[in-house]
């Protein structure tokens, strides 16, 4: 995986992005990692991934068994996958082994939170939350969010969007909870609600940790 620019200039800076709420992205690698998020916004995807996930590695034919679609639909969802850099295969034969990247897992899901302390503050991995990150407006909104409350006006400034695209967007940030506004005099304040992303975050780290935990036991076989 290619490296990803955090913030425009920053010294030192680390392969992987930082949590959201640490610090906010470039918007190159808003770019680079949406492509992940949006391929799993698809049920079917994201389901496919903690199948791969689940195991060292698993034969197509597996996962074609486990849907009630057709094996071409099954293909195809594993190519958005794969392009999207979460999976990798390999052919044996007549069959196609498929495993999951855990670099690209640990990376999506140390993005959207840091450690998480308390069992407590953690919600179920809503699917809307990941297909939301999907948009690469809706990513750009959430990463200037995550360094602070913003206006309506200042988030227009800030991307580069017409106001009536960015207000839908907040609207359906609020929608799935993400997102809460505050008027404060005139104007009205959105912020980030944290426990929110961590729902999707513990879920990819999940992934992540099943990947790691069977591809070690595979490479030790």
């Amino acid at each position: 995986m290619s490296v990803l620019p955090l913030v425009d200039g920053a010294a030192g800076a680390s392969c992987c992005p930082p949590a959201l709420s640490a610090q906010a992205l470039a918007p190159a690698a808003a770019g680079a990692l949406a492509p992940m998020f949006k391929a799993l916004s698809d049920p079917i995807r994201l389901r496919l991934l903690s199948l791969i996930a689940s195991t060292s590695e698993i034969c197509v034919c597996e996962l074609t068994d486990a849907f009630a679609v057709t094996g071409a639909t099954i293909s195809h969802h594993l190519r958005v996958l794969r392009e999207a850099e979460l999976v990798d295969c390999q052919r044996r034969g007549t069959w196609v082994y498929y495993w999951a990247k855990r670099d690209a897992l640990g990376l999506l899901g140390g993005l959207l939170t840091g450690p998480v302390t308390h069992q407590s503050e953690l919600i179920s991995a809503d699917p809307d939350v990941v297909r939301l990150l999907a948009d690469p407006l809706r990513a750009r909104i959430v990463e200037i969010l995550a360094a602070g409350p913003a206006s309506t006006s200042h988030l227009v400034a800030e991307t580069g969007a017409k106001q009536p695209n960015v207000s839908g967007h907040l609207r359906q940030l609020r929608e799935a909870g993400v997102v809460e506004a505050e008027t404060r005099g005139r104007y009205t304040f959105y912020r980030l609600v944290p426990r929110a992303l961590r729902g999707a975050a513990a879920h990819l780290t999940g992934l992540a940790e099943r990947a790691e935990a069977h591809e070690s036991a595979f490479r030790a076989a």
